[in-house]
């Protein structure tokens, strides 16, 4: 009640001054039509009728004046009489809804709150969105803070014809910093942007090393393209942007890579049927690779050095990507997704070019306009001699298949542990030599969207020296090495806070084969490499 108490006083204060106030404009109101009246009555007889009438109507506009001021101060004062009401009403409600200290400690959680969760989430996420744009454009971005260790033993004495191997050991501090801009230019047109850190001769990562004594690291164009959706089903890319078939898998896509060209995707949605597919997705991207811009190869040309005939116009390499996605949803807590795609490489040894001294100015640093400190990394494939521009494998027409099965989960400690399997196999179907093959499988428990929350990943894959192109796969599953390797991945994820993520990752890598195993056949890392291990330890922040 005395909350009540000190409202009525607050608020009463205010309306009893304006009803002095309009009182004593009242009276002075009335007082000054008095006087002018009697004035008017004191005129001697001689004055005109006109300057009475004059009178007059002075004294009816400051009657209507008054007669104003008068409304308006009503109206205040209805105003407050209904905030009055409402804050009485308030009082009321609450005082409704207090109940005593232990009937609160006894009542138990009613599922109704939890119903209500979900709402009240959706709410904050679209504020939050609110609050992030600003003008046109909504960002987003992460922090990652990353401790990365490569660990190897040596091998003073490897098998005859090789050359001995020094031990590795790189623990290095790293991060990683990603700023996203999108906007909507219209209902069917969108742009998305992102700026990330990274060094310009590794296409593979975005992370930057502690180190470069005191140099600011510089801050580059990571993704930039127009998304064009006309409808529901059908999206349109051009830019640079991630490739179509990305899936953060590791498996024939790095995480981090990036393609210059354009994305297609058609979703055809279907009605109740037997087999349970809710959807069709037809997928497709064409991206450019390079653009040498040389007339006529000649003889000293580093495109002669990666197979081109002599005398002939310089091509530019491209990539070609299309397949079907199936999505199959059996209930509320399972489905799944199964499909085939089809890589298809023209020019493919200019890749390979790119990670040569003799290539990375043509293929790489005429399009930037700056000198790169040397030849991109992330080689691994075999090649026709040792540390050449010619891929053993003439072609590289990579045909895939992936099923995906999620399950809902189960609940554990109040706390949600969906499940998905992965399985992928691929084989260059461009060529008969052997390692041509490459498979990985995978298996999640558990997701982190809050404090407390954890995530288990177990990943085993093999890549042939012949199955991919090591230059565009991951270059953390295969360090030193994309192809020609078999590694065993174990990830935990523990959420410190909402949108905090501590991340401890570690990959136990093997060789598959040495040199010489086959004619014209050339690896950088070998069977015989002692078993590597990368330990990376990480905080994720997410703003």
């Amino acid at each position: 009640m005395h909350k009540w108490f000190r409202v009525f006083l607050g608020v009463s204060r205010p309306l009893f001054l304006l009803v002095v106030l309009s009182l004593v404009a009242f009276s002075a109101a009335g007082q000054e039509v008095g006087r002018n009246v009697g004035e008017v009555r004191a005129q001697p007889a001689t004055k005109t009728g006109s300057e009475v009438e004059e009178k007059l109507k002075t004294l009816e506009y400051e009657l209507r004046e008054q007669a104003k001021r008068l409304e308006e101060m009503r109206a205040l004062v209805a105003d407050q009489q209904r905030t009055i009401q409402s804050l009485q009403a308030k009082e009321t409600i609450s005082e409704k809804k207090l109940p005593d200290q232990k009937e609160i400690a006894a009542a138990p959680s009613s599922p109704a709150t939890e119903t209500q969760a979900p709402p009240l989430e959706d709410r904050v996420k679209k504020l939050e969105s609110k609050v992030l744009a600003v003008g046109p454009f909504r960002f987003s971005g992460d922090f990652r803070l990353r401790f990365d260790g490569i660990f190897r033993k040596a091998d003073p004495a490897p098998p005859t014809g090789f050359s001995a191997l020094t031990h590795q050991q790189n623990a290095r501090m790293r991060y990683r910093l990603r700023l996203n801009f999108d906007t909507d230019i219209n209902s069917k047109i969108g742009f998305h942007g992102q700026l990330a850190t990274g060094p310009l001769n590794n296409a593979l990562t975005l992370d930057q090393d502690f180190g470069e004594t005191a140099t600011r690291h510089p801050f580059f164009i990571s993704e930039a393209w127009i998304d064009f959706h006309p409808n529901k089903g059908t999206q349109l890319q051009a830019g640079r942007l991630q490739e179509i078939f990305a899936d953060n898998s590791r498996f024939l896509f790095d995480d981090d890579i990036r393609f210059n060209g354009f994305n297609e995707k058609y979703t055809l949605a279907l009605k109740r049927n037997g087999l349970k597919i809710s959807n069709l997705e037809f997928r497709a991207g064409q991206y450019i690779l390079s653009n040498p811009n040389v007339a006529i190869v000649t003889a000293g040309s580093p495109l002669a050095q990666a197979g081109a005939v002599i005398g002939s116009t310089g091509r530019s390499s491209n990539l070609f990507h299309q397949g079907v996605l199936i999505n199959q949803k059996f209930n509320d807590r399972w489905s799944s997704q199964f499909g085939g795609d089809l890589q298809l490489y023209r020019n493919p040894n200019q890749i390979q070019l790119a990670s040569t001294a003799n290539g990375v100015a043509l293929i790489v640093q005429n399009g930037l306009g700056i000198a790169l400190s040397g030849p991109l990394t992330g080689t691994g494939n075999a090649t026709t001699t040792s540390g050449g521009a010619i891929y053993t494998a003439r072609n590289f027409q990579i045909a895939r298949l992936t099923y995906r099965l999620n399950w809902a989960g189960f609940q554990s400690g109040g706390r949600a542990y969906p499940v998905t399997f992965n399985f992928q196999a691929a084989r260059n179907v461009g060529i008969g030599l052997p390692e041509r093959d490459a498979m990985l499988a995978s298996f999640q428990i558990g997701k982190v969207a809050k404090r407390g929350d954890m995530a288990f990943l177990y990943v085993f894959s093999s890549k042939g020296a012949n199955s991919m192109i090591s230059q565009v796969t991951d270059d953390d599953l295969g360090t030193n090495s994309g192809v020609n390797i078999r590694t065993n991945h174990f990830r935990f994820d523990y959420g410190l806070a909402r949108k905090v993520t501590l991340q401890s990752l570690l990959y136990i890598q093997r060789e598959l084969r040495n040199s010489g195993d086959f004619p014209n056949f050339f690896v950088p890392l070998n069977a015989f490499t002692p078993r590597q291990y990368r330990l990376q330890e990480q905080i994720v922040f997410t703003f």
